[in-house]
């Protein structure tokens, strides 16, 4: 595999960034995770707007610009075969930069790291297949909202999210639910919510979870299956009477909630819903996704 690191290309072994990373000494950086399917990669200009709009409120200054960094995803792709498989994925990571310990020097920093990352194999990118079908536990965790961290960017220090998937995985399940500061639902621990109750969707807020692509899209999708979709506050309550609970994420595409704390949603699972919803959306996802490349030469 070749990866992308400060300017070039290079195989993993080659593939290090410095311990003095800010990401690495701080998790002051944000990422973006896309996916790859049938050659194309999804909805490259939104995450690479919404990687900009992350580094803007971070106040990390980037040495180049969105047409550079959308080419480069694209060359990783081409470089690493994404062409001729059916799934995979791609992680862009952007740090501070490196620096000397201490707070106080995060204003001397630069410039900023840069960092793509491809995967294939090692986990499903499920655009393909069944729907993925998960236990959910609704945690202890919060997610913070505008007053900390906006969940808009999104950003590399994923406690919060590590800690509710293993609360989750301590109580059975998979799926590790937190909420916002209020107690109402915010987003699962890599994955957006969505609560269905006859014709109707609700999924919170996005200043209570992340603004996720795939959601956006859902949201978008909805209405041409004869389902309104709207934004709203969940309590646990909600999930627990839903007719249907799934979540979205780049990974995932949409996949489906069996449980929540033990207590089983209705049959059939997947639902009606999901279902159609997760057939559109991959249709329409891959119908408009950017091309890869053909398989390039290795880089000099």
């Amino acid at each position: 595999m070749w990866y992308y690191v400060n300017g070039e290309f290079v195989e993993e072994a080659e593939a290090k960034i410095s311990v003095l990373d800010r990401s690495f000494v701080y998790g002051d950086g944000c990422f973006e995770g896309i996916a790859i399917s049938d050659g194309r990669v999804l909805h490259l200009d939104e995450h690479v707007d919404r990687l900009f709009r992350s580094t803007g409120a971070l106040r990390i200054p980037l040495p180049t610009s969105p047409y550079e960094i959308k080419d480069l995803i694209l060359q990783s792709a081409a470089l690493n075969g994404m062409d001729e498989i059916q799934a995979g994925y791609i992680r862009v990571i952007v740090t501070r930069g490196i620096g000397p310990l201490g707070v106080s020097y995060s204003a001397d920093l630069g410039p900023a790291s840069i960092v793509i990352i491809p995967q294939v194999g090692q986990r499903r990118v499920a655009y393909h297949g069944d729907i993925e079908v998960y236990r959910a536990v609704i945690t202890r965790y919060v997610r913070g909202g505008p007053r900390s961290v906006d969940p808009r960017v999104k950003a590399n220090s994923y406690l919060p999210n590590i800690l509710a998937f293993l609360e989750a995985r301590d109580r059975g399940g998979d799926l590790g639910i937190l909420q916002d500061e209020d107690g109402f639902v915010a987003e699962g621990h890599g994955m957006n919510i969505f609560c269905v109750k006859g014709t109707q969707l609700v999924t919170p807020h996005e200043e209570s979870g992340l603004a996720g692509i795939t959601r956006a899209h859902v949201i978008e999708v909805a209405p041409d299956l004869g389902y309104e979709c709207r934004e709203g506050r969940l309590a646990p309550y909600d999930l627990y009477c839903a007719d249907e609970v799934f979540v979205t994420s780049s990974l995932e595409s949409v996949a489906a909630v069996a449980t929540i704390d033990g207590q089983a949603l209705p049959d059939p699972i997947p639902g009606p819903v999901a279902t159609a919803i997760r057939d559109l959306y991959v249709q329409q996802a891959v119908e408009t996704g950017a091309p890869v490349p053909s398989r390039s030469a290795s880089p000099s």
